[in-house]
């Protein structure tokens, strides 16, 4: 299934139901801290799967030129609203499986990318990551960062709370690498997969090296369960202490719900 029909109805929502929540407001800072490491006032960067434009806005806040890419036009209206008036937020179309209809860089001719983002999980619509590796490497300048939020195949939430609650196909979804995800309102899936961070390091190594990795939910649940544990606030506060004292330790990132991994332009 084309994921730009499946990821048009949760435009509207996605906000409310991630962005605006405290779990979320605390995993995307997390985010914005690594982008402010590398990304100035004045670089060109862009962006894979923006989803509602909140990152870009962020960047482009700080002067960093944004070019914000989605497959779903219920995602890229949303950005364009967001950002509107915005001059250094660029909203184009971008299917990450074939790579089209992107046009041609807004570039001075021999000008590459500062560098690339992608965040919460657009790596995880691939099925492979050499040919965006490849694509990448003709883009972004040398020493540039290349910086991704993906699924990891090993959350240690989605076992312990759904087996819990009964639901162990939803508890065991991860480990099988690939599964199926049906939107609300949707009625066809399209296909998940879970990569591990040797499995996109490989498939990215021919042009990149691995500078860093971080776990992003470690102690922090899944979206799906950030209401259950955000209206129990002593959980809740016991959760984040433990988030904020191990969410550095890259050796526990396949634990966590999401990973950060960031690579640099050999």
């Amino acid at each position: 299934m084309n994921p730009s029909q499946a990821f048009d109805p949760l435009a509207t929502s996605y906000d409310d139901t991630f962005t605006h929540t405290q779990i979320g407001r605390y995993l995307r800072d997390q985010i914005h801290a690594r982008l402010d490491r590398h990304f100035r006032a004045g670089d060109h960067v862009l962006e894979l799967g923006c989803g509602t434009g909140e990152d870009a806005l962020r960047l482009a806040e700080r002067g960093v030129q944004v070019t914000a890419t989605d497959v779903s036009e219920g995602m890229l209206t949303t950005t364009r609203t967001k950002t509107a008036g915005n001059v250094l937020v660029r909203v184009e179309r971008l299917d990450l499986r074939t790579l089209t209809p992107y046009p041609p860089l807004p570039h001075s001719e021999g000008e590459q990318l500062d560098g690339v983002f992608s965040n919460f999980g657009p790596m995880n619509c691939l099925e492979e990551w050499g040919t965006l590796a490849s694509w990448l490497a003709k883009h972004v300048k040398q020493g540039g960062i290349v910086g991704l939020g993906v699924m990891s195949p090993l959350c240690m939430w989605e076992p312990l709370w759904h087996g819990l609650h009964g639901n162990f196909k939803t508890a065991m979804r991860r480990w099988r690498k690939k599964t199926v995800f049906h939107p609300d309102g949707v009625s066809e899936p399209i296909t998940v997969t879970y990569p591990s961070i040797s499995r996109i390091t490989k498939d990215f190594a021919p042009h990149f090296r691995r500078v860093y990795v971080q776990p992003l939910g470690l102690f922090l649940p899944p979206s799906d369960v950030f209401g259950a544990i955000e209206k129990r606030p002593r959980l809740f506060n016991t959760l984040m202490a433990l988030e904020k004292r191990f969410g550095q330790a890259a050796a526990l990132a396949m634990l966590a719900d999401h990973y950060w991994i960031e690579f640099q332009k050999i």
